[in-house]
């Protein structure tokens, strides 16, 4: 399972970078219009973070219309080259824009999306990835959790190759769950990554483990016990 981080705020993932393995980040409109700095100023940062890191950053594009949109991400993909992936929203025209996207080259995200037949012509068009947006789908009557299986098993009856990026998550059981079914891959936020690895039960654990280390041993590490 890919693992990337929802955020625009680079200090956030190059934290996040230190501890976990990820892939690369993901902003959409939303997340940039609330950067703490202006989005002018990083994106030179942006393109040098993921060169050095070998990851990969995704863009939605803001145009209205196919064409708009072609255009953006033909300039996004010119700054950024083969890191970036494209978002088109799941609308006619984000479906339009896909195949002139494909042709030049720029890998492509439908994002927005809500069901299952939204993804199965995201994927035929040519994208690589769709992005669900799972506790979206839950609050509209569906089960998110469920509404990828669907995806997951047409992109397998029908060979796509088309990842399936899981969105919008509130608990760590909806990403368990996905990583269950096959999921290809999750963008999370900061937060949530220190959520994926934290119990109680490790916590004492460890706690048990210094005392009776110092118990025994003192102020002494483990490599004071070489020879």
């Amino acid at each position: 399972m890919e693992l990337f981080v929802d955020i625009a705020d680079l200090d956030a993932v190059k934290k996040v970078a230190e501890y976990y393995p990820i892939e690369g980040f993901t902003t959409n409109p939303n997340i940039l219009s609330t950067a703490s700095r202006p989005v002018s100023e990083m994106m030179a940062e942006y393109r040098d973070f993921v060169e050095e890191k070998d990851l990969k950053i995704f863009f939605q594009v803001t145009g209205d219309n196919a064409q708009e949109m072609v255009d953006e991400a033909k300039r996004l993909s010119d700054y950024f080259t083969d890191r970036l992936v494209v978002k088109l929203p799941a609308i006619r025209e984000g479906y339009r824009a896909i195949a002139p996207c494909k042709k030049a080259g720029i890998d492509i995200c439908v994002t927005v999306i809500h069901s299952t037949m939204q993804a199965l012509v995201a994927a035929k068009a040519g994208a690589d990835y769709v992005a669900p947006y799972v506790s979206h789908i839950d609050n509209l009557g569906a089960q998110g959790v469920r509404v990828i299986g669907e995806m997951l098993r047409i992109m397998r009856n029908y060979d796509y190759h088309c990842k399936v990026l899981g969105a919008s998550f509130r608990t760590v059981e909806q990403i368990k769950d996905l990583a269950v079914i096959g999921c290809d891959a999750v963008t999370i936020t900061p937060e949530m990554f220190g959520r994926l690895i934290a119990h109680p039960s490790t916590s004492e654990s460890m706690e048990m483990f210094t005392k009776a280390w110092t118990r025994k041993f003192g102020e002494k590490e483990i490599t004071d016990l070489l020879p």
